[in-house]
């Protein structure tokens, strides 16, 4: 309602008169209308009930009153009102069945106006307090946020990603070789490390088998992840002096970008079943907000983890096919197909043609113009 920028004006709008008659006649009709509207007491404003907020209360109110008109305003609060059914309705209407009054009876004091204002009070810092745990429950994704929004940033600003990826695949590495090496000498599961391994980098049967046959002379869960390490990191160097280093920037840039943004909207989605659910852990005696920070703490973890997991087995994968580059024409070539031949007047010059292949009409034309035979040189020759 405030703000609007449109006054109540008493007698309806004010008409624009003029020096014509007719609208200085305009002019007395509406000083007359206007004259007995503020005689009438002005704009009367009734509330059918009083709001949770008290600035919408006074909103309503400062309609009446304006640029010095005269105005009241008057609220009618029933007993079933939500306000009033939250904050002590109920006391009063024992009261007054106590007190046998009638229903049709308005109950005016000082004190209950007094009471509904405390109502607002209470209702209106109820609402500051769910504003607040909002933005606090806002600010947990928010620090997500800008972590991963901060790492997208470099990798779109042209960073390198390799050195980070040859590290989460070493990491990768030593990952699996602790899960199967096994506490006793002896007890390292090869075969299992070498199926892990090929998950990162496809590798065809002959090569697992020597694989397998190099890591049973690693003895030591240090050697094992050192031996598969250097692997890596020469089959990442010999991919990337085969494809050049500037396409193996763009694919690392691609992979990185596109397992971020795929793991990063999965976990906005987690993270909203989190949110929805997480008031029930009150029943447990338990602070919801706590939960909700500690929870996410550890999704975020696992989407760290995983984003680099997933980097590290998509790296290898990629399959990259450069463009086929087109064969600059000749310059014969170019002279030939803007060569314009006058036959009444000059002799057509023969061109050298193999006798022993007859062209057909849509053939490529022999001069390497790219048109077929019909459409260059056999109107002229043909």
């Amino acid at each position: 309602m405030a703000g609007r920028g449109v006054d109540i004006i008493l007698g309806g709008q004010v008409p624009d008169a003029g020096d014509l008659p007719a609208g200085r006649q305009e002019l007395k009709e509406w000083k007359k209308a206007h004259e007995e509207v503020v005689a009438l007491g002005g704009l009367h404003v009734i509330g059918t009930e009083r709001h949770e907020s008290r600035r919408i209360d006074n909103q309503l109110r400062g309609r009446s009153g304006r640029q010095g008109d005269p105005g009241t305003s008057r609220f009618y609060v029933s007993l079933e009102d939500d306000i009033m059914r939250l904050f002590g309705g109920d006391q009063v209407a024992r009261l007054m069945t106590v007190f046998k009054l009638p229903e049709d009876v308005p109950l005016e004091h000082a004190m209950v106006s007094r009471a509904i204002e405390q109502a607002q009070v209470k209702v209106e810092g109820f609402h500051f307090d769910s504003r607040k745990h909002l933005v606090e429950y806002d600010d947990v994704l928010n620090k997500q946020r800008e972590i991963v929004y901060r790492k997208r940033r470099k990798i779109l600003e042209g960073e390198s990603q390799k050195d980070s990826i040859l590290a989460n695949v070493s990491s990768e590495l030593a990952n699996v070789v602790a899960m199967y090496a096994g506490e006793k000498e002896g007890a390292m599961e090869r075969e299992k490390i070498v199926t892990e391994f090929v998950s990162i980098i496809p590798f065809d049967p002959a090569s697992q088998e020597q694989l397998l046959k190099q890591l049973e002379q690693a003895h030591t869960a240090g050697d094992v992840t050192e031996f598969l390490t250097k692997v890596t990191r020469d089959m990442y160097e010999a991919r990337e002096k085969q494809i050049t280093s500037p396409l193996m920037r763009q694919v690392e840039r691609w992979v990185s970008l596109s397992v971020i943004d795929n793991y990063w909207m999965d976990h906005l989605d987690a993270i909203d079943d989190l949110r929805e659910g997480i008031g029930l852990r009150g029943y447990g005696q338990r602070d919801p907000l706590v939960e909700y920070k500690n929870e996410a703490f550890n999704m975020f973890e696992r989407l760290v983890s995983g984003i680099d997991s997933e980097i590290v087995h998509r790296i290898y994968k990629v399959q990259v096919s450069t463009a086929p580059q087109t064969q600059p024409v000749s310059p014969i070539a170019e002279a030939a197909k803007h060569m314009h031949t006058n036959t009444s007047e000059q002799a057509v010059a023969q061109p050298v043609v193999n006798k022993n292949k007859k062209l057909g009409r849509n053939d490529p034309c022999w001069c390497g113009s790219g048109k077929k035979w019909k459409k260059c040189h056999y109107p002229a020759l043909g």
